[in-house]
């Protein structure tokens, strides 16, 4: 209990010595009153119990004789008599029969029995009652009495005539009670107050010293050393105070030598800051000279792809102009090497301009629908017409995961280049054997799919202390002068670039015994397009195919559509099998090498079965195949098929048989452009370069074009000031006026509001399209320019009767929204795009502090951010934005980082959208004109 008392005193020292001081007093003092009231009480209850036993003993001697006679004058003078005794509130004498006989005084009714020969006395709140019962002594009359009166219960009670009750009020007792406690209580309150004074100055007297001691602790901890000198102490601390001074002195002394340090650091932190302020600023003009670089470099390559992209535009052109009209085999051998050669030099002016826009990131990925098996066969198609020879005869396979879908939402382009460069180098470096291309998938959620791909090849493969070269810009594995392949060693490391930019991750494993294996991850989003499961075709048919890797291809992928195959590997087996399941065989797939003794047993086997047994032929040949050099072969078969075999050529082969050869079914004659709606087109061409006006005269006339040729943005503004044209075609950069200030005056002459103005570029960096777009022209072609696409071009655009408004409106309608944006500020147009821009302008650097908190799984500051934007988003029209930064702060609160991934990139991708799409905006024109909007 004390310990228990101890725990609760406050822990100073001061409190705790008052109360080891007060306790043991305030203990005593209460035992003393517990004792004192106990002893008073008991005493006061003992007179009062002895008191009426009396009174009730006297009662009983004095009402025997007056019971026995019946003295009812002599009962009340006894009840008198003991009224008189001021505490008594009743007296009751009831006959044998306990019927009251005489009573004096106001009783309480009875509650219980009280035959007993002894005195009873029972306790109530406010009064006792005693009872005791009257005998007679004679036996003669007790025996008298028996025998007339049967009112004894027992033998014990035969002598007993009444009894007598009497009540005695405790009010008197209870009071002297209440007294004698306050008295004690005052008498104690007392003593322990002086108690408590006595042990306050005590233990004050005590203290002193201690609080001398710890005052002066406390002036050495602040220093004022001189303080604690001139402090005294009580004799009997003259130890203490000897050692205080003594440490006093210590301390002193190296708080001095501690004040120098200081001084002395303080001077060398100065000196370094000096310094570091001037390492600072020689930083900052560094990086300000590396920006400005790296935006020199940006304007190099922009102007170098217009001057290097312009003279190869001519180069083909007019290449392709040669093609059409020269028939002498070795001349068209040389213009096919110039095509073949600018179309390589354009590849590499390519991939310098993509490594560029990466390392600035400036390259934006898309989002389109694509359909991933056919985007690979489209891959595997060019490159082995490209890179395939009549020595170089490889399996090009494809293998896709049964589960994997054939739609996805992602930047198609690029997941086409990535698979173009991997799978071209393979190629590239495989004399023979084959290239397999293996697609699963590695993980899945609701949202995105990542892929997994392996690009597999029998190859030389490459040195292992040479892998580490592979993804290192403008590197070779083999640097030496006498390499057999070149490039500009940038494909890889785009590559790499571009799957990292996919939330992928690239590596590679090679044994030159073996091959090389490249596997890389790409996150795609799932499309909501079903595949096109094939109907099955239930047919039988003998392939012939001598490798055995391309065989198995053939065999599991005929099994999907549900086609039985009897697989040869000669010309004789085919013929005996032929033989055998003429009945149930409906084709025979038949491949064919390129050379003379293979397409002469072709031509052979494909009569024998047309006509002997009517059953139709498909050729599967390997660029670069001769089969053009052999029409009456082609016009032998049902259908040819160019390996690699696309799955969905394959499924329409088989499915529409035709047992009429090809050359003998009537010819569609290709789809052509309306000539006659081209003949009644006005058409300016503007270009500061003679060269290429010249092409496109060349083009556009012998269609009927009417073209007229403008030199400068100028002459292009004079010449339509007078004539009417239907298009413009206009070059980008040109001296004194270019191509965007040529459109914005064009589009303020009259008839030329939505006139179709086509972009001719070069340029390959930037946002091209949405500055285009800006400047009032409806689209672009990029140099070099074929013919074919700018006359489709032509057609579609001279054919379209949407206004420029229209399509821009088109690309703004789910990104801003300009009514809301003047409505918040009651239509103040230069109010409204000043925010706007505060806005605009802080989003690529809240984006980047989005994608940090990302990785650093920081939530709180993340909901700060994007908090931050959803409010400023909300006034400035921006609905795009401010619907997918609700979400995303929606998502936070309630679900922290869990599946935030998705949400982000959705947001991200409306920032983006809005970014790109800025310049598009039309903001009405204000009457400052040094708010009106360019």
């Amino acid at each position: 209990m004390i310990k228990r008392i101890f725990t609760l005193i406050p822990t100073t020292l001061s409190s705790r010595l008052f109360w080891a001081l007060f306790l043991p007093s305030l203990s005593i003092s209460i035992i003393a009153c517990f004792l004192l009231l106990s002893s008073r009480f008991s005493d006061l209850e003992k007179s009062l119990y002895e008191h009426a036993t009396n009174i009730t003993k006297q009662v009983v001697t004095t009402s025997e004789y007056a019971i026995v006679f019946s003295d009812q004058d002599m009962m009340n003078r006894i009840l008198q008599n003991a009224l008189e005794n001021h505490d008594i509130n009743s007296v009751q004498i009831f006959n044998s029969e306990q019927e009251i006989i005489a009573e004096l005084g106001k009783a309480a009714p009875l509650t219980n029995n009280f035959l007993k020969s002894d005195i009873n006395i029972a306790e109530f709140s406010d009064y006792l009652a005693l009872t005791s019962a009257i005998h007679y002594a004679s036996n003669i009359f007790d025996s008298t009495l028996n025998a007339k009166n049967n009112v004894f219960i027992s033998s014990n009670h035969r002598n007993v005539i009444g009894w007598v009750r009497v009540e005695v009020s405790t009010s008197e007792t209870q009071i002297k009670k209440y007294q004698y406690a306050s008295l004690v209580t005052f008498i104690f309150i007392l003593f322990n107050i002086l108690t408590i004074l006595g042990v306050l100055h005590l233990s004050k007297i005590l203290m002193q010293p201690v609080n001398k001691v710890s005052l002066a602790l406390n002036k050495l901890a602040k220093g004022q050393f001189s303080t604690v000198k001139l402090m005294s102490f009580p004799p009997e601390y003259a130890a203490i105070q000897k050692d205080i001074f003594d440490l006093t002195e210590r301390l002193e002394h190296h708080n001095e030598k501690l004040l120098l340090g200081i001084e002395q650091s303080t001077e060398d932190i100065r000196r370094s800051m000096d310094s570091m302020e001037e390492k600072s600023a020689q930083l900052y003009i560094a990086n300000r000279e590396a920006m400005e670089s790296n935006r020199l470099k940006s304007q190099f390559l922009a102007n170098i792809s217009h001057e290097v992209r312009t003279p190869l535009n001519a180069i083909l052109g007019y290449t392709k102009t040669l093609q059409k009209d020269i028939t002498n085999k070795q001349q068209r051998l040389y213009v096919d090497t110039i095509e073949q050669s600018t179309n390589n030099l354009l590849a590499i002016i390519g991939d310098i301009l993509d490594f560029s826009k990466i390392e600035a990131g400036k390259l934006n990925l898309e989002s389109n629908n694509f359909n991933l098996k056919s985007l690979i066969d489209d891959v595997y198609q060019t490159l082995s017409i490209n890179l395939l020879s009549k020595d170089k005869q490889i399996d090009l396979v494809p293998e896709f995961g049964k589960e994997t879908p054939e739609w996805f939402v992602g930047d198609s382009i690029r997941v086409r280049q990535i698979l173009t460069n991997l799978i071209g180098n393979a190629i590239k470096f495989t004399h023979q054997g084959s290239v397999r291309t293996k697609v699963s998938i590695a993980s899945q959620d609701k949202k995105k799919i990542t892929l997994s791909f392996h690009v597999i090849d029998t190859g030389i493969g490459i040195p292992e202390h040479k892998i580490n070269r592979l993804f290192k810009p403008f590197s070779q594995v083999d640097t030496s002068t006498t390499r057999q392949f070149g490039g500009t060693g940038l494909g890889l490391v785009i590559t790499k670039k571009l799957v990292e930019q996919m939330h992928g991750k690239i590596e590679v494993s090679s044994d030159p015994t073996i091959g090389s294996t490249f596997r890389f991850t790409l996150d795609l989003k799932q499309s909501n397009k079903l595949n096109n499961d094939k109907a099955p075709l239930n047919r039988h048919i003998i392939l012939l195919e001598p490798s055995t890797t391309y065989k198995s291809y053939m065999h599991r992928y005929l099994n999907e559509i549900k086609v039985s195959c009897t697989s040869c590997f000669d010309l004789e087996q085919v013929i005996s099998v032929l033989s055998k399941e003429q009945r149930t065989t409906d084709a025979i797939l038949l491949s064919v090498t390129p050379d003379e003794q293979s397409v002469l047993e072709a031509k052979e086997l494909i009569l024998y079965a047309g006509q002997q047994f009517n059953i139709p032929c498909i050729l599967m040949i390997q660029p670069p195949g001769q089969i053009a050099n052999y029409p009456d072969l082609k016009g032998l078969c049902s259908d040819i098929l160019l390996k690699p075999i696309s799955h969905d050529r394959l499924y329409n082969a088989l499915s529409n048989l035709n047992h009429t050869p090809i050359g003998l079914q009537p010819q569609q004659p290709p789809k052509s452009l309306d000539t006659e709606k081209l003949t009644r087109l006005k058409i300016l061409a503007v270009d500061d370069m003679p060269i290429n006006l010249q092409l496109l005269s060349h083009w556009l006339q012998p269609n009927g074009i009417e073209t007229s040729l403008a030199y400068s943005g100028q002459q292009a503004i004079e010449m339509a000031s007078i004539e009417q044209f239907d298009m413009i075609l206009m070059d980008i950069q040109m001296p004194e006026m270019d191509g965007m200030e040529t459109t914005n005056e064009l589009r303020l002459l009259e008839g030329y509001e939505n006139t179709p103005i086509i972009a001719l570029t070069a340029h390959a960096l930037g946002s091209e399209q949405q500055q285009i777009l800006a400047s009032g022209m409806n689209a672009y072609l990029t140099k070099p320019i074929d013919e074919e696409i700018l006359l489709n071009t032509i057609d579609n655009w001279c054919s379209n009767t949407e206004t420029l408004q229209d399509q821009i409106d088109a690309k703004l309608i789910n990104i801003f929204d300009l009514e809301k944006a003047l409505d918040i500020v009651d239509g103040k147009t230069d109010i409204a795009k000043e925010m706007f821009d505060m806005l605009a302008d802080s989003l690529d650097a809240e984006k980047k502090l989005i994608q940090h908190h990302l990785a650093h799984q920081d939530t709180e500051k993340l909901i700060e951010v994007v908090h931050r934007i959803h409010g400023a988003s909300k006034y400035t029209g921006t609905i795009n934005i401010a619907r997918h930064a609700g979400f995303l702060e929606t998502h936070l609160k309630e679900l922290e980082l869990e599946g935030v991934e998705g949400v982000a990139e959705d947001f991200i991708e409306a920032i983006e959208d809005l970014l790109n799409h800025r310049q598009l905006i039309p903001w009405p024109q204000t009457l400052d004109s040094s708010t009106t909007n360019a």
